[in-house]
């Protein structure tokens, strides 16, 4: 049976064909790990500086940029057929600050795996991220402005544009500078152009605003490349769901609003239109009313309906079948709504 040089313990395998498995990993580690790690973090939000580029901030805290970095310039030694950092533990020294890294690891030909300690320096830099910097100097590149019908903003369609945007999750928020309540409406500042166009499209395909975009010059890098800001112009329509519209020359209830299109249905039948919102916008209109009174359902005869007013005025309306469009079912003493569009009597009831 093989013998180990250094400790003279007989062992069925020699890693390196002199060292049994413990003794080859106390003299020489499972690998050759770097003196130092430089790391660039952001104080603010934790992210970090990766092969040029700013990564997001991991879950473990630095501990897990450490082990990403280590593992990224640890060398292991060819008798090593897999490894990993199973530890990281942050120390503060009169010299400096260092990592224990504990690295667990398997050798060629030996069962179980083995453990190697290793103590490096690091040296931290913080600086503040890209994103980070903007937030701070409050320069956004982008900025959504968002307005109502006749240019103002109802409570209900801030209502809805706040759920639009909760439902973007964290990602978006993280983006967001600053909220701004004006007279005409709501303008978001962003740093990202990316979030702010994301943004703006899920307002267009779940409320079917329109979106303009331009473009302003405010800058210039040193490379000589201009820095443009984006202005998104977000207006939402007359209409939600649920709403009365006037579709082709009659009245419509939109039906649903999502994934970019309109779900228009003509009152007194089932079929449904499907527009796309830029579609919507121009051939939806809001429906003027010559006549709309509150009523009660009298009587209901084959050719005709006996509708009494009321709310003061106290009509009796004896109309024909044929002059209304009934929208749901009109049964005697029931209350209902009556209105008369484009020359056409519209009971829903």
């Amino acid at each position: 049976m093989p013998v180990c040089i250094r400790c003279g313990r007989e062992v069925e395998t020699l890693v390196d064909g002199r060292l049994c498995p413990s003794c080859y990993v106390e003299v020489r580690g499972l690998g050759e790990a770097p003196e130092e790690l430089r790391l660039t973090v952001c104080p603010r939000c934790g992210s970090y500086r990766f092969q040029g580029e700013w990564m997001p901030p991991p879950p473990g805290g630095l501990e897990d940029v450490v082990a990403m970095l280590f593992q990224a310039r640890f060398r292991p030694h060819p008798e090593v057929t897999h490894y990993r950092v199973e530890e990281v533990v942050l120390e503060k020294s009169y010299d400096g600050d260092y990592a224990l890294i504990r690295v667990v690891g398997g050798l060629r030909g030996v069962e179980g795996e083995h453990e190697a300690l290793y103590r490096v320096r690091l040296r931290v830099a913080h600086q503040l991220c890209p994103a980070c910097f903007r937030r701070a100097s409050g320069a956004p590149t982008a900025i959504v402005q968002i307005r109502g019908t006749g240019g103002r903003l109802g409570e209900d369609e801030r209502r809805m544009v706040e759920e639009v945007i909760s439902s973007l999750g964290s990602g978006i928020a993280e983006s967001v500078i600053s909220v701004d309540e004006v007279r005409e409406g709501i303008d978001i500042k962003m740093m990202d152009q990316h979030a702010a166009r994301t943004l703006a499209s899920k307002l267009r395909s779940s409320l079917a605003a329109a979106v303009k975009e331009s473009h302003k010059l405010i800058g210039q890098r040193r490379d000589g490349r201009r820095v443009y800001r984006l202005t998104l112009s977000v207006r939402l329509p007359f209409f939600s769901e649920g709403s009365l519209v006037s579709y082709r020359g009659r009245l419509a209830r939109v039906e649903e609003i999502a994934r970019g299109y309109v779900l228009v249905r003509p009152l007194g039948g089932e079929r449904l239109h499907r527009l796309r919102v830029e579609d919507a916008w121009r051939l939806l209109e809001e429906p003027r009313y010559e006549d709309e009174a509150d009523v009660v359902v009298a009587a209901v005869e084959p050719g005709w309906i006996h509708l009494q007013e009321t709310g003061g005025a106290y009509r009796y309306l004896e109309l024909r079948r044929s002059e209304v469009t009934v929208e749901g079912e009109p049964r005697v003493g029931k209350n209902a709504r009556l209105i008369r569009h484009n020359g056409r009597y519209y009971l829903l009831a």
